[in-house]
């Protein structure tokens, strides 16, 4: 408990002629400061402006009386102010460390490496940008991190990349994908890349070697689907099952994958109109998987759809074979235009660009049911024509909540910006850092930064 501090001393004759004014010394604070962070902890003494006057007003040594008094009135203040500062802080710790953003751009037709400070979520320009070929439309890491793809729609190409161990970029060459308009792709852990080309109804997979792709061997979506334009693609943690949705039909397809890679047993789901972007739960009971959850962003219906996914054996799953079940209460509601997704590190939170209404929404995931509940105010403003999202542990601990601050960054393409997002792992609420930071501009054409990846 900290001391009380005294009151003001002052001579016998001149405590006499102030008490006929009214003054009446008091204890100035003799409570803990952090005991209330609104500040109501602390005792101050308010001096009507007529006695101070008065104070101010002594004859011989009046002007020393006043900053004698103002001192002792005003001290404490500042040290209040200090402690308060001091009890802010002390909710949170950081242990430092850095991460990687990249940034595809379509007007310059480049990728760009940044560093991201983990404490406070901004990034910085790390080293060179990169040539990709025309059109960067998708990218994904390898699970080790260590390479890096982008799939360009006009050039019908995957451009690959090393990935150095100071958060550089390295070109690996540039692999026709043999299909038209490659806009997704998703990788397994034994070394299978797979490449949606929306052009051409079709599916390319590559064996990953490094940087190195080859291949490919080419699958039609065409007879799986009762639609002919694919648009996105995703495969469970185990690498067993991979669906793949369809603008035109409205579905998604889930399909049984082998140790090779190839596909087979396609069975198809409704969803909304339009699907536009899917995404998968990675979750864990303890050290073990278990069954997972699949949700569809269905630009057209402005909903998410959602399924449970028999991929792993549990209570509600005892033969997995990728069966879809849909979630109840599916689908939920989104703002206008759901066109990407991400997933927080816990699969805890899922987070939706809306690019029809320059929003991200905001939802917190049941990990036993796979209902999605909107985490108030529902949305957050973006950049304007958001495209793509993606999330990043940070390293600031939360005290209070036994969380850490994790960051969410979206690329719009329309203003030409990162927006950069933090929220308490263990709440999940955004809030924004900074305004949307710009990307650069080369050659007159502002970047138009088309997807993110983080590591």
């Amino acid at each position: 408990m900290p001391r009380s501090v005294a009151s003001p001393k002052f001579p016998a004759a001149k405590r006499r002629d102030m008490q006929r004014h009214g003054y009446r010394p008091r204890q100035l604070y003799n409570r803990n400061p952090c005991s209330n962070y609104s500040g109501q902890g602390l005792l101050f003494p308010r001096i009507p402006d007529t006695q101070m006057g008065t104070i101010n007003g002594f004859t011989s040594q009046g002007e020393r009386m006043r900053m004698k008094f103002r001192a002792l009135v005003y001290l404490p203040v500042l040290i209040s102010l200090g402690f308060l500062t001091a009890c802010s802080t002390k909710n949170s710790s950081n242990t430092g460390g850095t991460g990687a953003l990249f940034v595809t751009t379509q007007g310059d037709s480049l990728i760009t490496p940044y560093t991201i400070d983990l404490s406070t979520g901004k990034f910085t320009a790390n080293g060179k940008a990169v040539a990709t070929d025309s059109m960067p439309s998708a990218v994904v890491l390898s699970p080790k991190g260590d390479a890096l793809f982008v799939a360009n729609s006009v050039s019908n190409s995957i451009t690959g990349y090393a990935v150095n161990s100071d958060g550089t970029l390295t070109a690996a060459g540039s692999t026709q994908t043999q299909g038209i308009d490659p806009v997704s792709m998703a990788m397994d852990s034994g070394g299978h890349l797979f490449v949606v080309n929306e052009g051409s109804a079709t599916i390319s997979i590559f064996t990953v070697s490094g940087t190195g792709l080859m291949g490919p061997a080419l699958f039609s979506t065409v007879t799986a689907t009762s639609g002919t334009d694919p648009s996105a693609v995703a495969i469970t943690s185990n690498g067993k099952f991979l669906y793949i949705t369809d603008k035109v039909g409205g579905t998604v397809t889930e399909y049984n994958v082998d140790a090779s890679g190839d596909l087979s047993q396609p069975v198809s789901y409704s969803v909304g109109t339009t699907p536009a972007a899917l995404i998968i739960t990675a979750l864990k009971n303890g050290s073990a998987d278990t069954s997972n959850f699949l949700y569809v962003a269905n630009f057209g219906s402005n909903n998410v759809s959602a399924f449970s996914v028999c991929d792993n054996q549990s209570t509600t799953c005892l033969t997995p074979d990728g069966a879809l079940t849909p979630v109840a209460g599916s689908p939920f509601p989104a703002q206008p235009g759901p066109v990407a997704m991400a997933l927080d590190p816990s699969s805890k939170f899922l987070y939706v660009v809306d690019e029809g209404s320059n929003l991200l929404s905001q939802y917190r995931v049941s990990t036993g049911t796979g209902v999605l509940t909107s985490i108030s105010p529902g949305s957050i403003g973006t950049g304007t024509t958001p495209v793509w999202v993606a999330v990043r542990a940070g390293t600031t601990s939360v005290k209070s909540t036994g969380g850490t601050t994790n960051f969410v960054y979206v690329a719009n393409s329309g203003s030409g910006t990162i927006s950069i997002f933090s929220y308490d792992s263990t709440i999940g609420q955004l809030g924004q850092v900074v305004p949307p930071v710009s990307v650069a501009c080369f050659q007159a054409q502002c970047g138009q930064p088309s997807t993110v990846a983080t590591k």
